[in-house]
């Protein structure tokens, strides 16, 4: 089995003890090392010289790794990954509700430990690569397969289900610790004289934000009948653990205020004035300027979107009523002025039921990360005397907007 960075460095650590102790007990007799004592010490020294490189070259793949983001397509699981093929978070799930660990699902649960750098996991462990895998809940035999179900990855899901990552938000997964963005405040450049005396620019800046791993706790509610095997039940109880992780993320991120735990609100950060004082009512000259201060910021992306709830999206179709001539609108491309249009009830969360509120911006300027794989926890009791049970779902993630002052602007009409 592959080890991990800490258990090489812990091995590294006992070599280098048991060095120290051979060259303690030959000073402590002021003497040099015996034959015996010398071999082993050459030995072990080799040993340790050894697992250094190790270590060195495994450090350097992980940031490598870690500077690079991961494309989120399904995958098609090879031939020397057909136990995975057989594994299925459903099956994990019952595992945990059961209390009945073996097999593949032990396996994994080992290997979530091992990556996740002494995550303490309550209940049962779901690896990251576990997420990123396309699942195949494809049963034994022609007659079964005919019924089956094969659904994409659990990451795929949970993206599939945020309105953000559809927008064009980046998205990184198997995140083991903070992950620091580089991000280019600005760019200084002017032109000199032809002998470079003068005229030279200032240095251009780069600041940087860090995702990190926030707890999310998520609650799925079942019945007993579930546990019975069953391909379309386990990619509908996937599919629901996935929606319940996308909303809760998209709401922190895209709530009115902060909330007291959780990511940040990126749709707060990208506000200049008031979040509870009402706006002008929603106007094409306010959609206008909402692109125009974004774009004179010298913002240029493919990512450039809209996203609003549905107070105003009704404004906007109210706005462009009949007439599509001019397409201001359009409903078949799902286009504003051009640009794609998403809408989700998360937008301004913790607003009135009649507010109007949209986000405009470069949506790649997002970052969305994962850290690690999942904790199952069996809950049998809480809902016991309905009858029901509860699956605690228990995730690592984080979120925010690189530069929410230059890249985005929203409007607000608190009705």
């Amino acid at each position: 089995m592959n080890k991990t960075l800490k258990q090489l460095r812990e091995e590294r650590q006992v070599s280098l003890d048991e060095m120290t102790a051979l060259i303690n007990v030959a000073e402590a007799e002021d003497r040099n090392l015996t034959d015996d004592e010398q071999k082993s010490f050459d030995t072990t020294e080799k040993n340790v010289n050894d697992l250094a490189s190790r270590i060195d070259r495994l450090e350097r793949s992980l940031e490598l790794a870690k500077n690079n983001p991961v494309s989120h397509s399904v995958q098609n699981i090879a031939k020397s990954d057909k136990d995975l093929r057989k594994y299925s978070i459903a099956e994990a799930a019952r595992s945990a509700m059961n209390n009945n660990v073996e097999g593949i699902v032990k396996e994994m649960h080992q290997e979530a430990i091992a990556e996740s750098n002494g995550r303490i996991f309550r209940g049962i462990g779901v690896p990251a690569i576990a997420l990123e895998k396309r699942t195949n809940f494809l049963a034994d035999g022609a007659a079964a397969q005919a019924n089956s179900v094969e659904a994409t990855s659990f990451i795929d899901q949970v993206t599939a289900a945020s309105v953000l990552a559809q927008a064009g938000a980046n998205v990184y997964t198997n995140l083991s610790a903070n992950r620091k963005l580089p991000i280019i405040a600005d760019i200084a450049a002017s032109y000199i004289d032809e002998d470079g005396d003068s005229g030279a620019s200032a240095a251009g800046s780069v600041t940087a934000k860090t995702l990190e791993p926030k707890k999310l706790v998520s609650l799925v509610t079942y019945t007993q009948e579930m546990l019975v095997q069953n391909s379309s039940i386990d990619a509908a109880l996937e599919r629901n653990m996935a929606n319940v992780i996308a909303a809760q993320m998209e709401k922190n991120l895209l709530s009115l205020a902060d909330e007291a735990k959780g990511p940040s609100s990126i749709f707060l950060d990208c506000t200049t004035g008031s979040a509870t004082t009402a706006s002008d009512d929603l106007t094409t000259t306010a959609l206008f300027d909402l692109e125009t201060t974004v774009l004179g910021n010298s913002v240029s992306s493919d990512k450039m979107a809209y996203i609003c709830n549905s107070n105003a999206l009704a404004a906007i179709k109210g706005l462009a009523g009949n007439n599509f001539v001019t397409q201001f609108l359009d409903n078949s491309q799902r286009s504003v002025n051009g640009y794609p249009y998403y809408v989700t009830s998360n937008l301004g969360a913790g607003g009135g039921a009649d507010d109007e509120f949209i986000l405009f911006g470069a949506m790649n300027d997002i970052h969305l990360g994962f850290f690690g794989g999942l904790d199952l926890v069996a809950d049998r009791f809480s809902e016991a005397h309905k009858g029901l049970s509860r699956l605690v779902v228990i995730s690592m993630n984080d979120g925010l907007v690189a530069r929410p002052t230059t890249h985005f602007k929203r409007f607000v009409d608190v009705n």
